[in-house]
């Protein structure tokens, strides 16, 4: 790992010797114009910025050009200096306000950044807490650069930069999400610009699964360069979604719940089109849409390279580099056209058995209302069933007051009533079971949950205090090491961790744990 430093600004004064203060619309060729944006819209930095900086020594007066080289230093990250650019444009044209706002919206909430770096990645991130935030994500990242730069053929020459945004309201204002967006689909990250974006997992409650996310757009971001962003939206998730747990070499990419969505849609027949998830998942109307599109691209992409090799994938990007036509290229490579294909698709899948578990819904993303403030836990008031949420609650009141089997009997009452799995329920009531030490009954209800929401972080930490308290050291350390994967703003699998690795005697690790605790203990 690289020092910390500030982003410092960027010294224009070579800059103010070439660009005058004033620009206008000047003769610039129209063929001129377009190959600059197509430089730039396929992520090609280091063409388009030698390709601009020709055109400014030629037409240093045009307005074209300087809006294009705004567009390069924003694609590099230089915010400050894009903005400073665009004061030298002027027109009222849609996209060129549009993009001024873009800018200065960014340049606002990055301005106070940080930034570290990896071998192969820059990170950004708000001072404080989230700084922990890069140990781990160059443990996923320089892992993904390995594994799917081995898988594509392809290694990113430059640096990849990495942003982490402190809310969802921060991601909101620098990209096309809104808030609404983020709180439907569960969209917590996403690859635009020649960058990754994503909200700290220090911004909700029980933290997500960010670091199979990072991967995810990592392979976003590798296909884009290497097919120069000709990939459609519906192949690019497939492929991000299939490769998604590769860094931890596991294959099993498909969910419980992607599962459960996909199953349900074939037997009623409601899948979601390839036409309806542009412009991008995260605007379709549910959570649920949203699991059941990636359970039929990811799908889509397994049964394409169960029958034409791993290889077809890069065969695909590189050609549709070359610019030929995706539906050229995809007949090429399937023998026959994608109608076909989705119809032997669906054989597949059905083929495959898959299970609908009954009860089973995606667990939402849920934010804290303040990162800063202590605010007490309610989770109860997640709970959507009304009458099990009033239980929830009772059991709270009286766990809160020691009467833990008068609580228990609230929690298990609150499981039978509600319609749903509730991993936050059975949380409740397995917890209650670890109070009083009926430990073989908490370890059935949590591995149940585990089995079917198997990144949720509560679950994960119960089961590694459960095993420290039988004594099982090793286990312990298992689950507590992927519970503050899930959720490293939690301080108390920290300190788990940290008596866990004196008593084995590892002494680096629990320097090391030592360390991520303090970003957190205020």
């Amino acid at each position: 790992m690289k020092h910390t430093f500030p982003i410092t600004s960027i010294c224009l004064i070579g800059l103010a010797l070439v660009f005058p203060p004033i620009t206008s619309a000047i003769e610039l060729p129209p063929e001129k114009v377009y190959a600059g944006h197509k430089l730039i819209d396929d992520w090609n930095t280091e063409g388009a910025e030698r390709f601009t900086n020709t055109l400014l020594k030629k037409y240093p007066k045009s307005g074209d050009v300087y809006f294009l080289k705004a567009r390069v230093e924003f694609l590099k990250g230089n915010y400050e200096l894009a903005a400073k650019i665009l004061k030298q444009v002027t027109g009222n044209h849609s996209e060129v306000r549009e993009f001024k706002n873009l800018v200065y919206d960014t340049y606002e909430e990055t301005k106070l950044f940080t930034t570290s770096e990896s071998k192969h990645f820059i990170y950004r991130y708000q001072k404080g807490p989230d700084e922990m935030l890069v140990h781990y994500a160059t443990k996923v990242l320089e892992k993904s650069y390995e594994i799917l730069g081995n898988i594509f053929n392809y290694y990113p020459k430059e640096k990849v930069l990495i942003e982490f945004y402190p809310n969802k309201e921060s991601l909101s204002k620098i990209s096309p999400l809104t808030v609404n967006d983020i709180a439907t689909s569960g969209t917590v990250a996403l690859c635009k610009y020649n960058r990754i974006m994503m909200i700290s997992p220090g911004s909700l409650v029980r933290g997500y699964n960010w670091m199979d996310t990072l991967s995810h757009e990592y392979t976003h971001y590798i296909l884009t360069k290497k097919s120069r962003n000709n990939l459609p939206l519906w192949m690019h998730e497939g492929i991000a979604k299939y490769f998604e747990p590769r860094w931890r070499n596991n294959q099993a990419y498909l969910t419980p719940i992607m599962e459960t969505m996909l199953a349900g849609g074939l037997q009623k027949n409601y899948l979601i089109s390839l036409d309806d998830m542009m412009p991008s998942l995260a605007k379709l109307k549910t959570a649920e849409d949203v699991q059941l599109a990636y359970a039929e691209v990811s799908t889509m992409v397994e049964y394409l390279i169960q029958i034409h090799g791993g290889e077809a994938i890069s065969t695909l990007l590189e050609r549709l580099a070359r610019e030929e036509s995706f539906d050229l290229v995809i007949s090429d490579i399937l023998g026959t056209n994608l109608d076909i294909f989705q119809k032997k698709w669906k054989t597949f899948v059905k083929q495959k058995k898959l299970k609908t578990i009954p009860g089973l819904k995606p667990p939402g993303v849920h934010f804290k209302a303040n990162r800063s403030s202590g605010e007490p836990s309610k989770e109860y008031r997640e709970i959507d069933n009304r009458k099990s949420r009033d239980l929830t609650f009772l059991g709270d009141i009286l766990q809160s007051r020691n009467f833990y089997k008068a609580a228990l009997i609230e929690y298990r009452r609150a499981v039978d009533q509600s319609k749903v799995f509730s991993p936050i329920l059975h949380n409740k009531l397995a917890k209650g079971y670890l109070i009083t030490k009926e430990y073989n009954k908490a370890e059935v209800i949590l591995n149940k949950s585990l089995d079917l929401y198997p990144m949720f972080h509560s679950t994960l930490a119960n089961l590694g205090e459960l095993y420290f308290d039988m004594g099982d050291i090793e286990k312990s350390r298992s689950f507590y090491e992927r519970a503050v994967e899930i959720n490293p703003f939690n301080p108390f699998p920290h300190m788990r961790l940290m008596t866990i690795y004196q008593k084995l005697g590892w002494k680096k690790e629990k320097e090391l744990q030592t360390k991520l605790f303090g970003y957190i203990d205020h």
